[in-house]
């Protein structure tokens, strides 16, 4: 397909709909002759051309995004003149969105995600206002005389990744931009500029580069709120105190880094301060050979983000339980049965679920106790917790949905929805829905993991699908509190894919699994069974003991019918002999 590189502005009227209900002929013949006074002389003196309409909007073409503001400007203040002096509510007003890239050429249309941004900036401006994207704002001289407000990374509705937009000022117009409803209290970050401590002054562009990725990639995580990176850099040089910038940006944690080349080696040494306690939480040092920049650049900022956020996340849970439980906000309340789930017991299991209610309840528009409880209901399904899978399944979709119409951005919603849709046996549809996690952030191990569940529950496993899944989650995070969850759908994998051997392929992931203090009890009855086989029947009754401790309640004929999946008859009478050992070690018959 044929493509240019161009400038497209979107620009739609406000409140037209409401304001033909009133007058239709009055506000027709209005806009018939704001169309033909303002907008077309505006746009033929900047040599735009019209490329589609649509009622009362409209997608323009420019040769460049200097001059596509320039006339979006000029627009702007006509239309101020003009209809500044009727009441607010007759008015006719525009909201002007801007954006360059690479369009595909359809005829005399053009198409591709250039144009869809441009649309979705300028559901963003503020009446009588102009929002423009990063990627239009870098193409401007600075020359330009124009009043500039940062409104950092934005996720708008279909684009998997955030956008950085900017507000443009527009002289007599009071408006402020559209800026979404915080989250629910979520946790703030900075990313700093990072520190080039080279003797080289042109690695500065490489300890940018990675501060800049890691704040994109950060963005991605809908339970953060993320400083946008032109104001994070703007103490780049300066000796300000890190609770002095946390402060004046209002953040909760602060992130620190450096860069050092020497040669063909690079150091990379990150922090992640709490800024309100000035403590460090964690720091960690990379080493590496250059050989390719960029892929060094990218393998940097996925390490340091998938190292950063369990311990963001981890605080978050810590902090959630120093508070007395009366005075939680509902980002608390999440946090807190967040750490509840993670103890995987039967007490706790209740806990979480009545904390992510309190959670919903306490903030409706919040969508991640929505996506919490979804993820509850699966999570007893497939652990052999549930009185009644079906029910449980079912009001998991209900939850899945109300998280995912609250926030279409938020993956977590989406995970939840492709792990029950798998569990029902919908592959196609859960996959979907887990893709679309994917697009949203590929940082989110969790999301891997689910995809173990879709492969299990299917007539005829796909092992090797479900073992790809469950490395890329153990590769992604393995320090996740669900990380023996990974290594045990691992083990899984490679023991059933040879029922007689394949305990051996097994037994590291195994282990692996169990050296989990908070691991789910049948990990540990699985481990149970991998030493009846290797003979050692001390250490077969020591995890067979753990796994009673953790389900006090486990009987042979429980275990027979524990989980719902379609070849767990099957697995189970391949291993009855070991399953008679293990009762005459002590697990209850009935």
């Amino acid at each position: 397909m044929e493509r240019r590189f161009t400038t497209i502005v979107a620009a739609d009227m406000v409140g037209y709909s409401r304001l033909v209900a009133a007058d239709e002929v009055s506000a027709i013949d209005r806009f018939r002759l704001v169309r033909q006074e303002v907008i077309v002389p505006a746009i033929e003196d900047a040599g735009g051309r019209i490329i589609k309409t649509m009622g009362d909007g409209m997608l323009i073409e420019f040769a460049s995004s200097h001059v596509a503001l320039a006339a979006a400007l000029d627009v702007q203040r006509k239309m101020h003149k003009r209809e500044g002096r009727r009441p607010e509510s007759e008015q006719l007003r525009f909201r002007i969105g801007i954006n360059s890239g690479d369009a595909i050429i359809d005829g005399d249309d053009l198409l591709g995600d250039v144009v869809n941004i441009a649309a979705r900036l300028e559901s963003l401006a503020p009446p009588g206002g102009i929002c423009l994207s990063d990627a239009a704002r870098d193409l401007i001289p600075p020359e330009f005389a124009a009043d500039f407000r940062e409104l950092g990374l934005q996720y708008v509705k279909n684009m998997p990744a955030p956008v950085g937009v900017w507000n443009v000022k527009v002289e007599g117009v009071h408006a402020e931009p559209d800026t979404p409803a915080k989250r629910s209290e979520r946790p703030s970050v900075a990313v700093l500029a990072f520190e080039n401590q080279s003797s080289d002054p042109e690695q500065d562009f490489l300890a940018d580069g990675i501060a800049a990725d890691v704040t994109t990639e950060l963005a991605r995580f809908r339970s953060l709120f993320v400083i946008a990176r032109n104001t994070a850099f703007s103490y780049k040089g300066t000796q300000t105190d890190v609770r002095q910038i946390a402060h004046e940006l209002g953040v909760s944690y602060v992130i620190e880094g450096s860069v050092r080349r020497s040669g063909a080696r690079i150091r990379v040494a990150v922090t992640l301060i709490h800024a309100k306690m000035g403590a460090t939480l964690w720091s960690q040092t990379w080493n590496r050979e250059i050989s390719d920049v960029f892929e060094l650049q990218d393998e940097l900022t996925r390490a340091i983000v998938n190292a950063i956020t369990p311990e963001m996340g981890a605080n978050e849970r810590a902090l959630s339980l120093r508070k007395a439980t009366d005075s939680l906000t509902a980002w608390e309340l999440s946090q807190r049965g967040m750490a509840e789930l993670y103890s995987y017991t039967a007490d706790s299991y209740q806990r979480a679920f009545e904390l992510f209610h309190a959670a919903a309840n306490a903030d409706p528009n919040f969508a991640l106790p929505r996506a919490q409880l979804a993820r509850w209901h699966s999570a007893i399904v497939v652990i052999g917790r549930s009185s009644d899978p079906v029910v449980d399944l079912m009001k998991g979709i209900e939850h899945a949905n109300a998280a995912i119409k609250l926030d279409d951005r938020l993956e977590d919603g989406h995970i939840a929805m492709g792990s029950i849709l798998g569990m029902m046996r919908r592959e196609v549809e859960a996959f979907q829905a887990l893709d679309r996690a994917y697009a949203l952030n590929d940082n989110n191990a969790f999301m891997f993991h689910a995809r173990t569940y879709v492969h299990l529950f299917q007539e005829d496993i796909d092992f090797d699908g479900m073992e790809e899944s469950a490395l890329a989650a153990i590769a992604l995070n393995p320090k996740d509190p669900m990380a023996w969850g990974f290594h045990f759908m691992l083990a899984s994998a490679r023991w059933n894919r040879d029922p007689e051997n394949g305990y051996l392929a097994a037994q590291a992931d195994i282990e692996a699994a169990c050296s989990f203090p908070q691991v789910e009890y049948f990990p540990l009855f699985v481990g149970a069974y991998l030493y009846v086989r290797l003979g050692d029947l001390d250490r077969a009754k020591h995890f067979l003991d753990r796994a009673l401790e953790k389900r006090p309640d486990l009987t042979k004929e429980k275990w027979r019918t524990a989980f719902p999946f379609p070849t767990w008859p099957k697995m189970v009478s391949r291993l009855e002999k070991e399953l008679e050992v293990l009762v005459s070690l002590g697990l209850p018959s009935n």
